[in-house]
């Protein structure tokens, strides 16, 4: 997996389980999810550049992909599934946003 597909699923990771992060910047969350680019370099660049003036979260980003290094169940191979397509991970992270950003019922 590349360090971009990486980088994109520790970002959905970080939306789905840790939505505190995100409470004071809702408006600009949702700017992202509205903006998010059709390939994997731009979905990876923007997640990026708006990590960028959020240090919480980019902290947050980096301490997962410290955590993910060399980071193997016992027993694996190494011969990962492929990564989704870049349509997937945008709608992975759509949904993920919306839900976060819905009350709960």
């Amino acid at each position: 997996m590349s360090s971009r597909d990486q980088y994109i699923q520790n970002f959905i990771t970080l939306v789905k389980t840790r939505s505190p992060l995100f409470a004071d910047c809702q408006e600009e969350l949702e700017q992202l999810r509205t903006t998010l680019p059709d390939d994997t370099e731009g979905i990876s660049n923007a997640i990026a550049a708006w990590c960028k003036s959020r240090p919480t979260i980019r902290d947050a980003m980096g301490a997962m992909s410290e955590g993910k290094e060399g980071d193997r169940a016992p027993g694996h191979t190494g011969n990962a599934p492929p990564p989704p397509d870049p349509k997937t991970y945008r709608n992975i992270l759509e949904n993920a946003i919306r839900r976060i950003q819905s009350p709960p019922k």
